[in-house]
């Protein structure tokens, strides 16, 4: 991030710290009697500490025990920062209007106002720890990536910033089939450009564009190629939207983080910091 991306970063996130600090300690619980100032042997002082701390850990995905070492606290220390700041950081995020909607209805709004723009749309896994339950393990085995995953569709736009971002589901899971229980709503004659994992998906009103897939023992014609070639050059940027989001290391590497809610939420945190990243660099 850029200075000035974190200082108006840091605007919002300072105001919410100083709405939860009075009220509630570092293990989420209310405290009997308001307090208005920060104790001097604080870990971690200052909102400008705080946010550092927590971009820090999501950029790199280091081990708690390294965090601990680097910020002279301790481990233990560094996993309640994290539960608290965390959501602070996605609310930030949220009031400058940065994360992805991710209702179906609330991205038909957004298309309503994004005229003439072609859309993308694609399925992105990030490792997961193999869980001790079998159940779970069937289920988030990804026969593509040979290890246990999660899995998100994004929509993204011409500009390279995540429209949509659907819940978390088990990596297992085909795009299509995550596609169709999404239950998307499009613009009419929006143009949506997908890949082949969403051959036989047929969203209502959106105008899709699929590459040409290739049948056994039939060669795809010179046409057929150029046009593939040439949608994947147009397509490409969806794929540069993820590698954006995946700069943020917490969701490339294997998550060390346990729980549904906190891998879905550090996703969303993910989209949201290149939501900024690209707004403030295309206005620029």
């Amino acid at each position: 991030m850029t200075v000035s991306e974190f200082f108006d970063l840091l605007e919002e996130f300072d105001s919410l710290w100083q709405q939860y600090h009075p009220h509630y300690d570092l293990k989420g619980k209310r405290r009997v009697l308001e307090k208005f100032s920060e104790h001097g042997s604080m870990s971690l002082k200052g909102s400008t500490d705080k946010l550092f701390f927590v971009l820090y850990y999501l950029k790199h995905n280091p081990l708690q025990s390294g965090m601990a070492l680097t910020f002279q606290m301790s481990q233990g220390k560094v996993s309640q920062w994290l539960k608290v700041l965390l959501p602070l950081l996605c609310k930030a995020l949220q009031r400058l209007q940065m994360l992805p909607v991710r209702e179906p209805g609330g991205l038909y709004m957004t298309l309503r106002l994004l005229a003439g723009q072609v859309v993308y749309m694609d399925a992105t896994e990030r490792p997961v720890p193999r869980s001790v339950n079998w159940e779970r393990q069937k289920h988030e085995y990804s026969g593509k990536k040979g290890c246990h995953t999660n899995k998100n569709l994004l929509v993204s736009d011409e500009h390279n910033r995540v429209l949509y971002l659907s819940p978390t589901v088990e990596g297992s899971l085909h795009d299509k089939a995550l596609a169709d229980e999404m239950e998307l709503e499009f613009v009419p004659e929006k143009g949506l450009l997908l890949d082949l994992g969403f051959v036989g998906y047929k969203p209502e009103g959106a105008q899709l564009c699929l590459p040409v897939k290739k049948m056994p023992n039939q060669p795809l014609s010179e046409y057929d190629k150029l046009y593939n070639s040439l949608l994947a050059s147009i397509r490409v940027k969806v794929e540069h939207v993820m590698a954006g989001v995946k700069r943020v290391r917490t969701v490339k590497d294997k998550m060390r983080l346990h729980g549904d809610q906190i891998r879905d939420k550090v996703m969303l945190i993910a989209c949201g910091l290149q939501n900024i990243r690209v707004t403030y660099r295309n206005l620029s």
